[in-house]
């Protein structure tokens, strides 16, 4: 499995704090079948601004601490960045940084808020060829409350990543729900970890893989895993496999099973 979006990188955000917590992430990572690990620090004016070549030598050293450790782990950079009136000049300037330099951009927001210039960001950054990856987006309030405003998002082009351990019930009901809805429905790409450390939201896949086999078929399961976090890191169009129908359960059934978790 492929995960893109970690917080492995040490000592520039909430994530890792030097490089022996990200050598035990990345030990987690693949004793849980992922194989591949995209470091993707928080990026913006308030957070880490180093130039590239900083975030670049970090991943070296992780590669090379992982390499003495015997973890045959590939390690890539990336970043994620908070949306911005000026999200597509973050990008132009180096301190946004896009998957693997990809055109892919791990994008996240506001937790409460849907900012009112959101639409023209997405915009900006698309019409200078970027494909917003849209984080965590199962935990914002504002699609829980209302989903169609993702799918507007979608159906102009912008990519969703689900947290494996909100689909597992890790982030609440709320959230478990809504990812559920969100791989039946189609409307999600990417699961992804967003792990922070070995042992705090761990870099681990598999429980999530597993219930998105039961959600949407072993096809769409892997896709999300492994497939489409690829065609991200080669920079290439993604493509998703159709949705296996869920298992005779209809939405309600979801609905009930994420409130008595």
């Amino acid at each position: 499995m492929i995960d893109l979006h970690t917080h492995i990188l040490p000592g520039v955000d909430d994530g890792a704090k030097e490089i022996g917590d990200a050598v035990a992430m990345a030990q987690v990572a693949l004793a849980d079948g992922i194989t591949t690990i995209v470091a993707t620090p928080h990026r913006n004016p308030w957070a880490y601004t180093a130039e590239i070549a900083d975030a670049q030598r970090r991943l070296d050293e992780v590669r090379a601490a992982c390499d003495k450790a015997g973890l045959g782990v590939r390690l890539i950079l990336g970043g994620e960045a908070f949306v911005a009136p000026d999200s597509a000049d973050q990008v132009r300037d180096g301190l946004a940084l896009t998957i693997n330099q990809s055109r892919y951009l791990l994008l996240e927001w506001p937790f409460d808020q849907y900012p009112a210039y959101s639409d023209q960001a997405v915009f900006d950054l698309q019409v200078r060829g970027i494909v917003p990856l849209m984080a965590h987006a199962e935990r914002y309030r504002f699609f829980q409350r209302d989903v169609q405003k993702l799918r507007g998002l979608v159906e102009r082009g912008v990519l969703v990543q689900v947290t494996g351990s909100s689909l597992t019930g890790g982030h609440g009901p709320e959230p478990q729900k809504l990812a559920e809805l969100l791989l039946t429905s189609g409307l999600a790409h990417v699961l992804a970890s967003d792990a922070h450390s070995a042992d705090f939201r761990p870099p681990i896949l598999s429980t999530a893989f597993q219930r998105a086999i039961e959600l949407v078929g072993e096809a769409r399961a892997r896709a999300m895993v492994v497939d489409v976090p690829q065609e991200v890191i080669d920079n290439r169009s993604v493509d998703l496999p159709p949705a296996d129908p869920p298992v005779s359960r209809p939405f309600w059934a979801f609905w009930r099973h994420a409130h008595h978790v």
